[in-house]
């Protein structure tokens, strides 16, 4: 099953930790790393500077994992509902995060390995 939890809220990790940041805590161990739900650096930059608002940031993003819809969809093929993994990253708990738009095209198109979010969607 996959999820989504912060980096600092251990208690909503499951399984292998998989990073999906573009960076990762110092005092953190992450067992991998998935690129392809990485947002490009010039959506946090825009989104950071006000340049773009959370809506401009979530239609960015999603342009983003379509470009990347290939890959994704080796990825979800790939996956075992058995195998528990968490997609990491730095907000925490009830903060808006990417790392929700993500678990959306697991929930969408592998719902056998959806194990939850924790942020409210």
């Amino acid at each position: 099953m996959i999820y989504t939890a912060s980096y600092f809220e251990t208690q909503n990790i499951h399984g292998s930790r998989i990073s999906i940041s573009r960076s990762e805590p110092r005092n953190v161990a992450v067992d991998g790393k998935l690129a392809i739900f990485v947002p490009e650096q010039s959506i946090l930059t825009d989104y950071k500077n006000g340049s773009i608002d959370t809506e401009g940031y979530i239609n960015r993003y999603r342009e983003q994992m379509r470009r990347s819809l290939p890959q994704i969809r080796v990825w979800l093929d790939s996956l075992d509902a058995r195998v528990d993994m968490t997609l990491l990253c730095w907000e925490k708990a009830g903060q808006f995060c990417h790392r929700n738009l993500a678990l959306a095209f697991v929930e969408r198109y592998r719902h056998d390995c959806f194990g939850g979010s924790d942020i409210a969607r």
